[in-house]
C-alpha cells in the first residue's frame, strides 16, 4: 500500500512539475498569477526532498544508473537531450559553438560515474564548466524541459525523469550564476 501511494505521490508531483514549467504560463491570463522562475524553481527544489526517501529506496533497489539502461541507456538519453537543447531557442546563444559529441562524451561519463555506473569523471567541475554560460534560473527551468521532453521521447520512465532532474536540482547551485537575470 505505501509503495502505491508513493508511487501515486511521485506521479503527482511530476504532473505538476510540468504543470508548473508548461502548462501555468500558457493557460494564465492577465488577471492570473503565474508563478515566478523562482517560485518554480523552489517547487523544485521541495519536490526533490520531498522524495528522497522513495528516490533512495529506489537506488538502493536498483541503482539509476541500471534502470537508465546503462552507459548506452545514458548516452541514448543524454544525446537526445543535447539535441532538444540545441532545437531549444532558449539556448542558442550557446548551442552554436560547441562541440556536440564532446559535449555527449562528457555528460554520459558525468552521468555514468554519478549514477552508480562506476568509472569517473575527468572532466572540469561544475562551476568551472558552467560560468561563461551564464546561466539563469531561467535557462535551468529551460533545461528541465528539454529533459522531459527527451524522457518522453525515448519512453524513460517517470522515476527515472524525476530522479534525473532531482540530480541537476542538486546542481543547480553550481550552475546557475544570477538567478533572478533573464537574459533576452
Amino acid at each position: 500500500m505505501i509503495q502505491t501511494i508513493t508511487r501515486r505521490g511521485l506521479r503527482l508531483t511530476l504532473c505538476l512539475m510540468a504543470l508548473l514549467i508548461f502548462a501555468v504560463p500558457a493557460l494564465a491570463g492577465e488577471d492570473s498569477e503565474i508563478p515566478t522562475v523562482s517560485e518554480q524553481v523552489l517547487g523544485l527544489e521541495a519536490m526533490c526532498a520531498e522524495n528522497a526517501d522513495a528516490i533512495a529506496a529506489r537506488q538502493a533497489e536498483k541503482s539509476l544508473f541500471e534502470r537508465l539502461g546503462g552507459e548506452k541507456g545514458i548516452r541514448e538519453f543524454v544525446t537526445e537531450i543535447v539535441a532538444q537543447h540545441d532545437k531549444n531557442p532558449d539556448f542558442e546563444r550557446f548551442m552554436g559553438d560547441v562541440d556536440q559529441a564532446a559535449l555527449i562524451d562528457g555528460v554520459t561519463d558525468f552521468v555514468v560515474a554519478g549514477t552508480g555506473g562506476g568509472g569517473s569523471y575527468e572532466g572540469r567541475d561544475m562551476p568551472d564548466a558552467h560560468k561563461h554560460l551564464k546561466l539563469t534560473n531561467a535557462d535551468f527551468l529551460s533545461a528541465g524541459s528539454d529533459v522531459m521532453k527527451a524522457g518522453k521521447k525515448l519512453g524513460v520512465g517517470e522515476n527515472e525523469v524525476q530522479e534525473f532532474i532531482c540530480v541537476l536540482v542538486s546542481l543547480r547551485a553550481a550552475t546557475v550564476v544570477d538567478e533572478d537575470k533573464v537574459v533576452q
